[in-house]
């Protein structure tokens, strides 16, 4: 297991595990920093195969959010609404960049509660852009609405596909004791491991422990899946340049729920790659490639 580089107290009772990779910046020799946040059910070295590339010009940073890897294993559905992670993140961007930005970006859960973050005021102090990798929950919540007040046979087809099949682990996650039977009996492995051959065509390495993991992070679920998708708020624009990278064979979001991202950015732009949901482990050149010109494009090092 990769040791982490460092610990960040975030909050009492929440150590954060925080891996690096290259050279950090000084004042003779200035970087731009990355941000990694990663999702269920990962950890920091989710994103190995990307930042490892990534070092060579950029100092890349990921840790082990709260209840994962070697991070305090909190537990309770309270510790996991987006406000008390959001602060996470803010403590590891001081820590690791106290006088200058980061380019935050964010896989799955990851990219979903990066959204809001960077819509927290304390965004345009800390962060320079933003690549993610899905929508926000206030987003595909819009886009479902909207089909739904359009209930053309074509708009319910997509809605009723994005609510039973592509979001419809999501919200069994949600259940309660369920999810739990399912990580301790193998199955949710075994469903993982048929997952990723299946879209990916890769192997399913799960980390020692990651069921633990699993099951402490099902908080993420419960307290802000439906909560958000049911209620979504009106659109907002944050100045923070936004890049939406879109995995063009995402079984969990396929490009339909992008949709309306543009609206919710003054700067956005968007690209593709050809690969499904867990593109940082099946296609790390073509994200790094996308990453680091988003971070040239808009450098806080010049």
């Amino acid at each position: 297991m990769k040791k982490p580089n460092l610990f960040v107290d975030a909050a009492p009772g929440v150590r954060l595990a925080v891996h690096t990779w290259g050279q950090a910046p000084t004042a003779e020799q200035p970087r731009e920093t990355l941000l990694l946040l990663h999702g269920f059910p990962d950890r920091a070295v989710f994103w190995e195969k990307v930042a490892t590339k990534l070092s060579r010009s950029f100092y890349v940073v990921a840790y082990d959010m709260r209840g994962c890897g070697q991070s305090s294993h909190i537990t309770g559905r309270r510790h996991y609404h987006y406000t008390p992670l959001i602060n996470d993140l803010y403590a590891v961007i001081k820590a690791v960049s106290p006088q200058g930005k980061v380019h935050l970006v964010g896989h799955d859960w990851g990219a979903l509660y990066g959204w809001d973050a960077i819509y927290d005021p304390r965004a345009a102090r800390h962060i320079a852009s933003f690549v993610t990798m899905a929508p926000s929950l206030n987003q595909v919540g819009l886009w479902m609405r909207q089909r739904l007040l359009r209930p053309s046979p074509g708009n319910l087809g997509q809605l009723l596909h994005q609510a039973m099949v592509s979001n419809g682990l999501m919200t069994f996650f949600t259940l309660p004791i369920l999810p739990e039977l399912m990580w301790r009996s193998g199955i949710a492995t075994k469903m993982f491991h048929f997952f990723m051959r299946r879209f990916e065509r890769l192997a399913y390495e799960p980390q020692e422990g990651v069921e633990g993991d699993a099951m402490r992070y099902l908080g993420i679920y419960r307290a802000n899946l439906l909560q958000q998708v049911m209620r979504p708020q009106p659109v907002k624009t944050t100045p923070i340049p936004v890049h939406a990278l879109i995995a063009s064979r995402d079984p969990f979001l396929p490009p339909r729920v992008f949709e309306g991202c543009r609206q919710w950015a003054t700067h956005y732009s968007e690209s593709h790659v050809d690969a499904a949901h867990w593109a940082p482990l099946s296609q790390p050149g073509a994200l790094a490639r996308t990453i680091g010109a988003m971070a040239r494009a808009h450098s806080v090092c010049t």
